[in-house]
């Protein structure tokens, strides 16, 4: 039992990441790797990938003394993580009502028997943090993701809460906001916004989130404040969430939250505001929330 393993993997619009995983719930970081995807291309091309991620995965973990015994998978949605289909229109579009399930289990490295879970990438990450970070001891929790787009994603008395298909039960990306939706201000692009507000002026095509965050941590007041300020829209927009859910724990997760200490300030008023939150921070584990979400699944379903 002991050498026994899962794979698990993170399935983005450019790359699916893998890393293996012991039973016992250690993530094996020196087996980690990435195949490139492209979520425009053909199924052919699509599956490929998969594929290949696969087979790299079975032999790293053969190659380290590990029988593979599961694989989870992170997924974007619209997708049926109860059944494995997937709905998306707008990215991955050639897997449309397709089982990707299905596909998974005709690889002769995983074969029919073996077990494939599906997850959202925010519910996988809030179920990481719950049994190995941050959310640790906490009954009523909320993640929310701040990248390209802005996930959310919360649990009720330790339980995390699923609409029908198992994506999270509830979205705050399109809420209405301004002359837009939350998303338009609160994630990549709202950052970006945010920042060409303060300074007055269009932002050349190459900057990034990540270069503002790096004014920041120089103390570029005009940064600091374009930060500030994407944190006063979280603060707001979710404290109504927050009181409906008694939520007790607040984190942050997403590439944009590795810069967390900058919008931070903007969202510690929450603390007076809110009854029930008494702790508020980045997620632990922000690379690998996901991934031991994913673990956490698997362990379960195989009776850990």
């Amino acid at each position: 039992m002991n050498n026994r393993c899962f794979l698990l993997l993170d399935v983005g619009g450019t790359f699916v990441k893998s890393v293996v995983a012991t039973l016992q719930g250690e993530l094996l970081t020196y087996t980690e790797s990435s195949v490139p995807i492209n979520s425009n291309g053909s199924r052919e091309e699509i599956e490929h990938s998969f594929a290949t991620v696969v087979a790299n995965g079975r032999t790293m973990a053969e190659y380290n003394g590990y029988l593979l015994a599961g694989v989870g998978i992170a997924f974007p949605g619209p997708f049926d993580y109860n059944t494995g289909i997937s709905y998306m229109k707008h990215k991955f579009a050639a897997l449309n009502e397709v089982s990707v399930k299905d596909f998974f289990h005709s690889l002769l490295d995983i074969g029919e028997d073996m077990p494939v879970v599906f997850m959202h990438d925010v519910t996988a990450a809030v179920r990481g943090e719950m049994e190995f970070g941050a959310a640790k001891g906490f009954k009523n929790v909320a993640v929310v993701t701040l990248g390209t787009g802005l996930g959310f994603a919360h649990t009720q008395n330790g339980e995390i809460q699923y609409s029908a298909m198992g994506s999270p039960l509830v979205s705050i990306y399109n809420r209405p906001y301004r002359d837009g939706v939350l998303e338009d201000y609160a994630s990549k692009r709202g950052f970006l916004r945010s920042y060409s507000e303060v300074i007055g002026e269009e932002l050349p095509a190459n900057i990034t989130v990540a270069m503002i965050g790096g004014m920041c941590a120089e103390g570029n007041e005009q940064a600091l404040q374009s930060f500030y300020n994407v944190g006063e829209i979280l603060a707001t927009e979710l404290k109504p969430l927050l009181e409906e859910h008694k939520i007790e724990c607040l984190l942050f997760g997403g590439q944009i939250s590795r810069s967390f200490r900058f919008f931070e300030p903007a969202l510690a008023k929450l603390n007076d505001e809110v009854s029930s939150l008494s702790h508020i921070s980045a997620m632990d584990h922000l690379s690998t929330a996901a991934a031991r979400g994913l673990l956490s699944k698997l362990r379960e379903e195989l009776g850990f």
